[in-house]
């Protein structure tokens, strides 16, 4: 898969290609029924990539906020917050939490936490 945007290097790279690869398909599955011409293509593509650089971007700054706090309850806000943005999915939240829960282990989230931060309505 080629990249879409410039390498963030905060970021891990499970985080990176999970966001591009989800987001992709989150957008070619919404412009699905349209018809399939180049002008449709290239609106999907200024789709995701506008939406996978501000996803990066919005998780690179939950990363440095946390820690420059070391604060769970404010992690755990950021990323109910987080999880409302269009294509945010179980997977993305996934290796989020995944990032945290091996990069800090002082950090662990209740069942309820995670149940809440991986209920996604389902289309």
């Amino acid at each position: 898969m080629k990249p879409i945007s410039t390498k963030n290097n905060t970021l891990p790279d499970k985080i990176y290609l999970t966001v591009e690869k989800e987001l992709k398909l989150f957008y070619f599955s919404a412009f699905r029924r349209r018809p399939k011409n180049l002008l449709t293509l290239e609106l999907i593509k200024e789709c995701y990539s506008d939406q996978i650089n501000f996803f990066l971007n919005q998780i690179s700054q939950i990363i440095k906020s946390y820690k420059k706090s070391n604060n769970k309850k404010e992690l755990y806000s950021n990323l109910i917050e987080f999880k409302k943005n269009e294509g945010c999915n179980k997977k993305i939240m996934e290796s989020i939490i995944l990032h945290f829960s091996g990069s800090y282990e002082n950090l662990a989230f209740t069942s309820s936490e995670l149940k809440t931060l991986f209920l996604f309505e389902e289309k």
